[in-house]
């Protein structure tokens, strides 16, 4: 996987993504990461990036040039491949599982394009991005934050970042529904007791609660994701018998 992201604030990415499994998985060569610093296009020797919009308003505006002369950089690192420019913005289609698989499977590299102030001049981003992606229902003050979940949540799904494939396709969102609870030791603590079935050493029981519990928690906790994701026969059998189960240790 080859990134590239144009930003005001490389080191922030770089700081982010060199931490922890990304920054193993960085060091052991298995993905690309560039960034490039828009401001060393700007428009004068002041490092002048940004100006005030057009019809008035609070804030400055990203300028169009700077962004499209950083764009062309980063297009020129992968000649022989069209890249894909993703514009982070609180009025793109909103960043899913489903969206980092396709991601994650594109031969493309991948640009992502960081907003700062009041955003971007329209006219380049019409004229270089690909998409728009926003990861949330809320705004922050720039696209670098938004920029690091995406890389994150790609990256995940790079053979070799994480130990093993089932390492996230058992987890959240990976087959539309929440993850199961999970526990370690101690056994008791609190006088909580781990389910008897974890510990009960027979797989298929475990993987029959597990599959039941992410059911139920679904149902709980976003119900909207269940309706996208209908429980067949048996899962709802299963999950209603957990549930009455619970209703009884309750009592």
């Amino acid at each position: 996987m080859r990134l590239t992201v144009l930003t005001l604030f490389p080191d922030l990415i770089e700081q982010v993504i060199n931490e922890s499994i990304t920054g193993r998985a960085r060091a052991a060569g298995l993905f690309s990461l560039k960034t490039i610093q828009i401001r060393d296009f700007a428009v004068n020797r002041y490092g002048k990036v940004d100006d005030a919009c057009y019809g008035g308003g609070t804030g400055m505006l990203m300028m169009a040039e700077p962004v499209y002369q950083a764009w062309l950089a980063a297009r020129a690192e992968t000649p022989d491949l069209p890249v894909r420019t993703i514009h982070l913005s609180p009025r793109g289609k909103l960043f899913s599982q489903d969206m980092a698989r396709e991601l994650a499977a594109s031969e493309r590299p991948l640009v992502l394009l960081c907003g700062h102030y009041e955003g971007i001049d329209q006219r380049v981003l019409d004229e270089i991005v690909d998409d728009e992606l926003s990861i949330g229902d809320y705004v922050l003050t720039g696209g670098e934050l938004a920029a690091c979940v995406v890389i994150d949540a790609l990256l995940r799904l790079v053979p070799g970042v994480l130990p093993a494939e089932e390492a996230y396709t058992r987890e959240s969102h990976m087959d539309g529904l929440l993850e199961y609870p999970q526990y370690t030791r101690p056994a008791v603590w609190h006088d909580r007791k781990v389910p008897d079935v974890l510990m009960s050493g027979h797989q298929a029981k475990i993987e029959r609660w597990q599959s039941s519990q992410a059911a139920l928690e679904t149902l709980r906790r976003r119900p909207d994701l269940a309706r996208k994701r209908p429980l067949d026969e048996a899962e709802w059998a299963d999950m209603l018998a957990r549930r009455r189960e619970e209703v009884t240790g309750q009592r």
